[in-house]
């Protein structure tokens, strides 16, 4: 084969071009520090380090949610470990302020630092990271006017509507005021018709009770509760003087027969007979101190009362000159922890009805609701105002969900937790508002005797119920508690007043008669000791005036009430501070796994960045000795061309 100049020539240029590009390839190599620039100068190599890279990223991405994930923690553990100091001063001042040698003064000023406590426990339990809610949920951020924070004072938690009092209607008069089906349907549900009460002598389907049942009965599917507020009746005048004969005043199907009622009832004598039947009628009478009688029922029920003309005359408690037959009722609450949405059917009118929230006493528009957005006779309510409560605090975060971050591709890790758990349920505002309460003498929801009684069967006169005492004795007079309610707000206050009667009265059937006061219960111990306790602590609180004697010779009295209170805080704020510590542990174990996890990332990090430095980065001596290398090989291979082609070289050059 004859090989040609020409052909010399371009296996020259091709070797020498060859050389040039390994080492323009190697200097770029070298000045960069990646082996590679562009995928076809290794395909699979740097596939495989995109592939690592993308791995670095995502583990950057799940570092820094971890990191986000420790702040919010730390914050959390910061903000209850703060809560425990609040509740261990108010322990403080609360051992300090039950020694009997402490003023009225003393612990009203104690009573203003522990409301200080309490807005600071507020406070703190609106803790942020970056505008961010420690203890929202997944509400972290996106709060009203209405709802600035997770955590608000002086306002209702949740949502509530009491329905207004329903006017009386004749009890022969067709049933109103009862839901039939299809009548009302609450947050999508249906509910059923209500059913009689057992109850009520008359319109028996009707009653708060039966609706309370109807309502309670869809209380899972709705997520609403329904209570009620007994029904009640006042007399339009004071009791007058005569007697009582058959038929002239019957309360709930039962004859209520008495002879020689004095003007005003001063000796209470309609007032016992009226209570006598209590067990009877569920309903029990008390009056005023110009003798004006008020009626109110112990339960749901109904209060019917059937007067002849001597029986109105006597009494007034119907208002109707001549006698009649009425039936008056009690109301409806409503409460949820998300807005409440009633629909009821709808009459045309005019004017148009709405049986279902008639019912109810929520019918009439925004006038009789207080929601804004009400509209008389459109068969829809739609209940989003947040009640103001003095004292409480209203959760406005997610009650469902904790903060969680993203981990892995498909594993998230728990943060924190929602306000709800990790807050509201340790007792925290609940028991410093409680303690600022018994400071200030105020809002009792409990109190035991600390006198002992040995029968408690025998009547007051008798000197042998055990309670007797040498510088204080049993009066007839009157005990009155006074239950305030603060479901509703301004609260709702009602004195019932109690006649005590020494010669028919023992202790155990006041006790009765306290337990028959809505909002109260009254009980005695194995070893005679007189309790009086709300029946529902969030609801209703009491208070008492007594010139009967009872209840300071049961060693019950103001100073007694408040040193109990007291007391009943040092015990919550006890366990408050150990519901904190269980708090802070969980937390405490919560910032261990996030630690955990960060050391494995950190771990992971090093190892991809080692194997994408592997892939992708230059080994600076094998390139500093390949380029030397090709340096050396361009430099004999010119002189190699040289000495080959000589001067005909130049020339083609040229």
């Amino acid at each position: 084969m004859r090989v040609t100049m020409q052909s010399i020539h371009q296996n020259i240029l091709g070797n020498l071009g060859k050389i040039t590009w390994d080492m323009y390839r190697i200097n770029n190599q070298i000045s960069s520090g990646r082996q590679m620039s562009k995928i076809s100068e290794d395909p699979v190599n740097l596939i495989s380090a995109l592939g690592l890279r993308t791995n670095i990223s995502q583990i950057a991405q799940y570092q820094e949610n971890l990191q986000y994930g420790d702040s919010m923690i730390a914050a959390a553990e910061s903000a209850l470990n703060g809560m425990k100091e609040l509740a261990i001063r108010g322990k403080e001042l609360a051992i300090q302020m039950a020694n009997g040698i402490m003023t009225p003064e003393n612990r009203a000023n104690a009573a203003e630092e522990v409301r200080h406590l309490w807005e600071e426990a507020i406070f703190l339990a609106n803790s942020d990271v970056n505008g961010k809610y420690v203890f929202a949920g997944y509400r972290t951020a996106g709060y009203t006017e209405a709802e600035p924070a997770p955590f608000i004072a002086d306002k209702m938690d949740g949502y509530l509507i009491n329905g207004s009092s329903l006017l009386p209607v004749a009890a022969a008069s067709l049933p109103q005021y009862a839901l039939a089906d299809g009548d009302l349907t609450i947050n999508g549900i249906a509910i059923d018709a209500t059913l009689a009460d057992g109850l009520s002598s008359a319109h028996d389907t009707a009653s708060a009770a039966a609706k309370v049942a109807a309502i309670t009965a869809k209380s899972s599917e709705t997520g609403v509760t329904a209570d009620y507020s007994a029904a009640s009746v006042t007399a339009t005048g004071a009791v007058t003087a005569g007697n009582l004969a058959a038929g002239d005043l019957v309360i709930n199907g039962q004859d209520i027969i008495v002879n020689g009622i004095l003007a005003g009832d001063t000796d209470n004598t309609l007032l016992n007979a009226i209570n006598a039947q209590t067990a009877a009628t569920g309903v029990l009478a008390s009056r005023d101190s110009s003798g004006v009688l008020t009626l109110t029922a112990v339960d749901g029920r109904n209060i019917q009362i059937t007067t002849t003309a001597t029986g109105e005359t006597i009494t007034n408690l119907n208002g109707v000159a001549g006698g009649a037959d009425t039936v008056s009722f009690g109301t409806v609450q409503l409460k949820s922890d998300l807005p409440i949405i009633l629909e009821s059917s709808v009459n045309a009118g005019p004017p148009a009805t709405e049986p279902g929230l008639d019912a109810l006493g929520l019918g009439g528009g925004s006038a009789t609701t207080g929601e804004a957005e009400d509209l008389a006779g459109d068969g829809l309510l739609t209940v989003l105002t947040i009640q103001q409560n003095k004292g409480s605090v209203r959760y406005a975060g997610d009650r469902d969900n904790n903060i969680a971050v993203k981990v892995g591709a498909t594993s998230n890790l728990e943060i924190t937790k929602n306000g709800v758990d990790a807050v509201m349920d340790t007792g925290v505002f609940s028991a410093l508002k409680g303690l600022e309460n018994a400071l200030r003498a105020d809002k009792y929801t409990t109190v035991t005797g600390i006198a002992e009684a040995l029968d408690t069967s025998a009547t007051l006169d008798s000197g042998a119920t055990g309670l007797e005492r040498d510088d204080l004795a049993f009066a007839n007079g009157t005990l009155a508690f006074t239950v305030t309610d603060h479901s509703y707000y301004p609260p709702q206050a009602k004195t019932i007043n109690l006649e005590v009667d020494i010669a028919s009265d023992t202790p155990e059937s006041i006790a009765e008669r306290i337990s028959q006061i809505p909002g109260l219960k009254a009980s005695w111990s194995d070893d005679g000791h007189l309790s009086v306790a709300s029946s529902d602590p969030e609801r209703f609180t009491f208070n008492y005036t007594d010139s009967s004697n009872f209840m300071a010779m049961n060693g019950i009295t103001q100073e007694e009430l408040q040193f109990q209170a007291i007391q009943k805080s040092i015990g919550e704020l006890g366990t408050l501070l150990d519901n904190l510590s269980d708090q802070v542990s969980d937390f405490g174990a919560r910032a261990n796994r996030i630690e955990v996890q960060s050391n494995l990332y950190v771990n992971l990090d090093l190892a991809a960045r080692e194997n994408l430095s592997a892939k992708e980065d230059t080994d600076m001596i094998k390139a500093l000795m390949e380029i030397k290398a090709k340096q050396t090989a361009y430099e004999a291979a010119l002189a190699a061309a040289s000495q080959t082609m000589q001067l005909s070289l130049v020339n083609f050059l040229k």
